[in-house]
């Protein structure tokens, strides 16, 4: 049988399916960026342009993933009408579903300035309201979606009815075209070539404005909701919650809660140290374990002679915690300053679609000019999508970085030639300037030296060896960084903060012996700030954790902006402090004056909770209260930074 015109007619409905549904998710963008106008009014046309066809890629997601396997069957060789007209039936039901989506996110973006989450979970419980909204408030939209996917469904139905003949059966043509049909749903269900599949941050690679544009309803809610784990049940009011958490999160005299539509987002008026102009540099360490940092371990390894150094002129911290056990959780408390809870959607996953505390943003408001560089790869984590949405102008990871050793394998980047590139960005900043670098180097595995002539114990493979050479090349990286960085004129005015991101896997945590304990095992980090010209060198003993690093350096550049936290300032004289701590959610702890207190959802989660002791409350007060504020995006008033 020859191939003639009609050989192709499958494909060609399927396509016209295809552009369809870019044509409604188009309409609809459209109709966001004209109903919501005043968010976007300042965007260059050259930047309205670019969104509206980049968010092509944010569109094709949700029509891959729900629709894919209908253009798939649809142009399966089988000789049946009928079998066609459903898979196309199909695609009409998604076509009324995506409309409805994107028409409730265009008047959702509307009023609370965010796109659909975790909101169409709620239809189900509250399907009356949302029926009365669709023919009472919104009826000529709600008619107009209906009246054009019957007219799609009429249409398509009376082509096939005309035009269908008996597919071509050749195997080389139906095997190429289904081929070919698979690999474009992948690369739609993937969001594109990349190595990680597209998430919500990447729209924001330019600023959280032109990132709106980008985005769809469908997306975020499809992303959100897959994302999500499940809520754990406490029974304090929220009310309560927050009031127990108020009660022990304020600087007292020095802070008040500013707003109370959003209960703990709070403002400083006085400030523990005057550091107003300063520069912020602030280097996360991938998994530096404190065993085997002789300044805080008191231990010989020699293996971080360079932070030693700069240690000793430090306010070394030595009662620090990491709020989890991931890096992802390490920028999370450090940037939106608190620990992640079951419930929420995950950073990179919805997270960021809720109102934060953006620190890099709080900055920029200020005056801080700022760069972010990661020495691995720009989609580890999302890191670099990250650092736009968090209000960084410029971020970096390591396909930016020129490398000029001979490394004898380029996985992870390396921390050499990273803090240098990261010297060189910070010399091209205006003063004053927020910048931040993470480091790569020391992350597993370990067992295999980076660099031959920094090899400081001789290589057996192990991953001990592995560790102490690979944290013996970041540390000389590091003093690399600071012999450049003296010599420079903003030196004496810059605040350096440095601490890890979570602890060493393998060498660390449970393997690990400095700590007693194994909360303070498997959570304890290092962390210094260093600038002698403000801070004397100390050794202080305070319970803090990554959380604190927001109201720190709200109070040491005196500035006023309001932030949520659950911190409070390393300089605060409040003896009152306590830390949150989350593994992944499942097993929380919290550490206070009187002790450490714990629960583990996995193995209690049926038991009855204690509230009657004060500390057991505020462990779960501050669960419910970070839960409830942030998923009624009442954590923080996003309009501050807007």
């Amino acid at each position: 049988m020859q191939l003639s015109k009609n050989s192709f007619f499958r494909l060609k409905i399927t396509s016209v399916y295809f552009f369809i549904f870019f044509l409604l998710f188009f309409v609809f963008r459209t109709a966001l960026f004209l109903s919501s106008y005043i968010f976007f009014k300042e965007l260059p046309y050259v930047s309205i342009l670019s969104s509206l066809f980049i968010g092509l890629r944010f569109d094709v997601v949700p029509i891959a993933i729900f629709c894919g396997i209908f253009f798939f069957l649809s142009n399966i060789p089988v000789n049946s009408k009928l079998f066609l007209k459903i898979n196309i039936a199909f695609l009409n039901l998604f076509l009324l579903l995506f409309g409805f989506l994107l028409a409730a996110d265009v008047v959702y973006f509307k009023l609370f300035l965010k796109h659909l989450t975790t909101e169409p979970l709620l239809i189900k419980s509250h399907l009356d309201y949302f029926i009365s909204l669709a023919f009472e408030n919104y009826t000529f939209v709600t008619i107009s979606i209906v009246l054009f996917t019957i007219a799609v469904y009429y249409f398509s139905f009376k082509i096939i009815d005309k035009y269908y003949k008996k597919p071509y059966t050749g195997f080389v043509f139906n095997t190429t075209t289904l081929a070919l049909l698979c690999i474009i749903i992948v690369v739609g269900v993937r969001g594109g070539w990349q190595r990680v599949i597209l998430q919500i941050n990447d729209a924001y690679i330019n600023g959280r404005v032109e990132g709106e544009l980008r985005l769809n309803g469908v997306f975020t809610s499809l992303i959100s909701i897959r994302s999500m784990t499940a809520y754990n049940e406490i029974d304090i009011s929220p009310e309560d919650s927050i009031e127990t958490v108020k009660d022990n999160l304020l600087d007292f005299k020095k802070e008040v809660f500013s707003n109370g539509k959003f209960p703990l987002m709070r403002q400083r008026v006085t400030f523990n140290v005057n550091g107003k102009n300063y520069n912020i540099v602030f280097i996360l360490l991938e998994s530096w374990q404190k065993d085997y940092i002789d300044s805080f371990s008191g231990t010989s390894y020699g293996v971080t002679p360079n932070f030693d150094a700069i240690a000793k002129e430090s306010v070394m911290f030595d009662n620090f915690y990491a709020n989890g056990q991931r890096s992802i959780m390490g920028l999370l408390s450090v940037f939106f300053s608190f620990s992640y809870v079951q419930g929420m959607p995950y950073l990179g996953f919805g997270l960021e679609n809720y109102g934060q505390t953006r620190l890099p943003a709080i900055l920029y408001k200020n005056g801080y000019d700022n760069v972010y560089v990661q020495g691995d790869t720009r989609e580890s984590d999302n890191g670099v999508a990250l650092a736009y949405y968090l209000g960084f102008k410029e971020a970096y990871g390591k396909q930016d970085i020129p490398f000029h050793h001979k490394y004898e394998q380029i996985n992870k980047g390396y921390d050499l030639e990273g803090l240098e590139f990261f010297f060189e960005k910070i010399r091209m900043l205006k003063n004053p300037f927020f910048a931040f670098y993470f480091t790569t180097t020391t992350h597993i595995p370990y067992a295999k030296t980076i660099l031959k002539e920094l090899e400081k114990y001789p290589e057996d493979r192990t991953e001990k060896t592995g560790y102490l050479n690979r944290l013996y090349y970041a540390d000389y990286s590091l003093g690399e960084f600071f012999n450049k960085a003296k010599k420079e004129k903003w030196f004496n005015n810059t605040i350096f903060i440095m601490c890890s991101d979570h602890q060493a896997y393998g060498v660390g945590g449970v393997n690990a012996s400095l700590e007693e304990t194994k909360v303070d095992r498997t959570f304890k980090i290092p962390a210094i700030i260093y600038c002698p010209s403000l801070f004397k060198a100390e050794k202080n003993k305070i319970l803090a954790s990554q959380v604190d690093i927001v109201p720190t350096i709200i109070d040491i550049l005196n500035i006023n902006t309001p932030y949520s936290s659950l911190g409070k300032s390393l300089f605060s004289k409040d003896k009152n402090r306590f830390v949150f701590l989350s593994y992944e959610g499942e097993q929380i702890y919290l550490i206070n004056n009187n002790g450490v207190f714990e629960h583990d959802w996995k193995i209690d989660l049926n038991k009855k909770l204690d509230y009657s002791n004060i500390n057991k409350k505020l462990l779960f007060s501050v669960e419910k209260a970070v839960y409830n504020l942030v998923s009624q995006d009442k954590w923080y008033d996003r309009k501050i930074l807007d």
